[in-house]
């Protein structure tokens, strides 16, 4: 098997002329993946998007003998006319998933392959027909590539298992009724099994015993399958073996109970919509899996990428995928097409292991049993290793699946974190929340620090609801990051804000609360410390996202007191601190109190904080007693207030905070006033990599003081400028939102570039990256 990749020097317009499928027109040359309209990050008109375009490649194939060739397509949105030389292939119809055609036929050794794309949402096939809460954007926005096979192929290979047993099925494509298939079993470069398959009813099907380790969230381990037919590499595929079970209350992998905390994920970019090369797909699950340190993420609401699903499998981050959709069934075409988007996603993603859950319903849509009958059933007729599940926001839906889905978003900051099981399904269901928070509090980047602090606690509520409840085996908040949605919904500017990363995937303070749930030491401390962020100026709490024992604070160096995880969220594995006192001893060490007189200062005083400054009777008589005492006047007892407690007139006052973590780390973040405002540039990657594609990289410049915090509320005019073998992705002028701003640049050939961001108040910083073909 040979595979070529199809994705520099596609030549694009806009609109599509019959005429141009035999002849070769000059347009734009782009590359794949590719969005067909580039539109600004918000307050853009959605109309723009739904359109006809064309896209063209010239290609020489040398001609073969006993060989095939084929185009995969890995995503086009959203309906796809392919032409050959003037002579019309196929249509595929929707944009989320991957197709295959042969070009055999009509292949000549120089060709001429033109695509009409059709991004307008028609209401025949979804997830259109009716109001979608995310733009589609259209284009050929994943990658093509050609694999030629011998005469004898493969439409498809499933294979399976467990500690036990080894199944695999192909799908045969070729003449011959009596062909053999010979299955190759790799540990990277080390051939493990043999197995031999003769074809019946076209089908190449074994079941074998086997040597090989399972797949594991901690060590996923994975192998390579090739098949050969007349000693001819017909296919080849990764894949990991690992058994899959669910019962009322939990999910298993391997026979071990996990409980599944994750994200939902939406695949949109700034700019460029869904159209990011793989290693954009990757870094997504690295700051899922590394950074966010959780176990499963939702692909809302549609298959992802191949090379998110690829790193996931390296990963071992757990993925629920499901069809595409949302809230809408259409007609008996629109529901023939969405069949065929199931089947060909169960299909096409069937060999990784990291798919657990497939979701065989549309996003919150209603009850609709003869189709969803038919979507369970068809699912279950390929795939019956993995529970099935569909989403809905209602209670006591019909469930025709394996576990019970609910996005629950009975949590209102004061209330409840969920609605409990019984009073939503029948106890004896398996029962998973995936979703909860997002649109019941949208939260900005650049909002003020105690609205970004109680969409944290939101999170941290329901989660720690979800630990506590019987008979729920897991909860995926809504959702990983902002992205760009129909006029209908959002913000008015065409973004919703539901994520706890922003577009640009920098974290707001609700991913602290998924970051401090991992074993890995983290430590956030979820507040800027300014009394004037605060109301009345009053700082009367910090919350501490972290997974450490405890937590030190210190005060200009002086000690204030050692803090324990908050008991009130105690089913968490690990609980935030909430921290408020902060006044320790300094009264008692600093004042001439006695200690008992200190002790009670403080006590008053920390009353009058929570209180509007009013304090009860005996505090009053107590605390006159104290200033007779010690001929104390009122005009005292204030700066001991303003001091201690109100902030106000204090000389840079510096808070640090020392986490200590049981591997024996010690985290320490520090926050305070201080002007040393510096502009720095980081880059996600050093080396990009122009191979079967271009590469990209995210780029990051932030504005940050001495002490690391960010300048939450700058919005600081850069430009962006870049030289040598690079190009930016989006415009050069910008803004930093909430004290920073994001931007990702690709690979134009191997070489090198340079980035300068400039600006006009603050020394402009630089960063280089090299670009490897090969």
């Amino acid at each position: 098997m040979i595979k070529t990749a199809l994705n520099y020097n596609w030549q694009f317009k806009e609109g599509f002329d019959l005429n141009d499928i035999k002849t070769a027109f000059e347009g734009e040359s782009v590359d794949l993946p590719h969005t067909h309209k580039k539109i600004s990050k918000n307050y853009f008109n959605e109309d723009a998007t739904k359109m006809i375009s064309t896209y063209q490649k010239a290609f020489s194939y040398p001609i073969k003998t006993a060989r095939r060739l084929f185009l995969n397509a890995q995503g086009i949105m959203s309906k796809a006319t392919l032409y050959l030389n003037g002579e019309k292939l196929t249509t595929h119809i929707g944009g989320f998933t991957a197709f295959r055609v042969e070009l055999t036929t009509y292949l000549q050794k120089d060709n001429l392959l033109t695509m009409k794309v059709d991004a307008k949402e028609t209401p025949d096939h979804p997830p259109f027909g009716h109001v979608v809460d995310y733009l589609t954007y259209g284009g050929i926005y994943r990658e093509i590539e050609l694999v030629e096979t011998g005469l004898e192929a493969l439409d498809y290979l499933l294979i399976d298992g467990d500690q036990k047993m080894i199944n695999i099925r192909a799908k045969a494509n070729g003449i011959n009724p009596e062909a053999e298939c010979i299955f190759k079993i790799y540990d990277k470069e080390n051939l493990i099994h043999t197995f031999k398959a003769k074809k019946q009813g076209g089908m190449f099907s074994l079941s074998e015993s086997h040597q090989l380790n399972l797949w594991q969230l901690e060590n996923p381990k994975l192998y390579t399958v090739k098949a050969f037919i007349n000693r001819v590499c017909v296919y080849e595929d990764r894949f990991g073996l690992r058994k899959i079970h669910v019962d009322k209350d939990h999910f298993y992998l391997n026979g071990e109970k996990i409980f599944l905390r994750g994200l939902n994920r939406h695949q949109s970019y700034p700019y460029v919509g869904f159209a990011m090369p793989k290693s954009a797909q990757v870094k997504d699950v690295d700051i899922l899996k590394d950074d966010l340190q959780i176990n499963m993420v939702r692909s809302s609401h549609y298959p992802p990428s191949q090379h998110f699903l690829d790193r996931c499998d390296e990963k071992g981050l757990l993925v629920f995928t499901e069809l595409p959709g949302w809230q809408h069934i259409g007609d008996e075409t629109w529901q023939k097409h969405a069949l065929e988007d199931l089947k060909s996603m169960v299909i096409h993603d069937y060999n990784h292991p990291s798919i657990v859950i497939i979701g065989t319903r549309i996003n919150e849509s209603p009850d609709h049993d003869r189709f969803y009958q038919k979507t369970q059933a068809l699912v279950k007729a390929i795939d019956k290793t993995r529970p099935t599940s569909g989403v809905r926001f209602t209670k006591r839906s019909h469930l025709l699946e394996d576990i019970y889905a609910m996005n629950d978003f009975t949590h209102r900051g004061d209330n409840a974190g969920l609605s409990e099981k019984r009073k939503i399904t029948d106890k004896n269901h398996p029962y998973l929340i995936s979703e909860h928070n997002g649109h019941m509090f949208p939260t900005k980047a650049f909002d003020h620090d105690e609205k970004r602090i109680e969409h944290a606690l939101r999170h941290f509520k329901v989660l720690d609801d979800a630990y506590q409840m019987e008979g729920l085996m897991g909860v995926l908040g809504w959702c990983m990051n902002d992205y760009n949605t129909h006029r209908a919904f959002g913000s008015n500017d065409h973004i919703c804000y539901h994520g706890v990363l922003d577009m640009n995937r920098n974290p707001k303070y609700a991913a602290a609360v998924y970051a401090s749930q991992g074993d890995k030491p983290y430590l956030k401390v979820l507040s800027n410390m300014h009394i004037g962020d605060r109301a009345s100026s009053e700082l009367k709490q910090v919350v501490v996202a972290s997974n450490c024992d405890k937590v030190e604070l210190y005060k200009n160096d002086a000690f204030i007191g050692v803090y324990y995880p908050n008991r009130a969220y105690q089913n968490l594995p690990h609980p935030p601190f909430i921290i408020r006192d902060f006044i320790g001893q300094q009264i008692e060490q600093q004042e001439a109190f006695s200690p008992t007189h200190a002790k009670r200062i403080k006590r008053i005083m920390l009353y009058m904080l929570n209180h509007n400054l009013k304090m009860r009777l005996r505090d009053k008589i107590r605390f006159a007693y104290i200033l007779f005492k010690y001929k104390l006047k009122y005009e005292d007892a204030v700066k001991l207030y303003t001091t201690y407690v109100g902030g106000w007139g204090e000389q840079a006052t510096t808070y640090t905070f020392k986490g200590y973590h049981q591997s024996g780390a010690v985290l320490t973040e520090q926050k305070g006033s201080n002007d040393d405002y510096t502009l720095s540039l980081n880059q996600d990657a050093d080396t990009l990599y122009h191979r079967d594609t271009y590469d990209v990289t995210r780029l990051s410049v932030e504005l940050s003081n001495a002490f690391g915090e960010r300048a939450f509320y700058s919005n600081e005019a850069i430009t962006i400028k870049v030289k040598g073998d690079i190009q930016l992705m989006g415009p050069k002028t910008r803004s930093l939102q909430g004290g920073i701003e994001s931007f990702w640049v690709r690979s134009t050939k191997a070489g090198q570039g340079e980035i300068t961001i400039q600006s006009p108040h603050y020394p402009a910083c630089h960063a280089t990256l090299k670009i490897e073909s090969g």
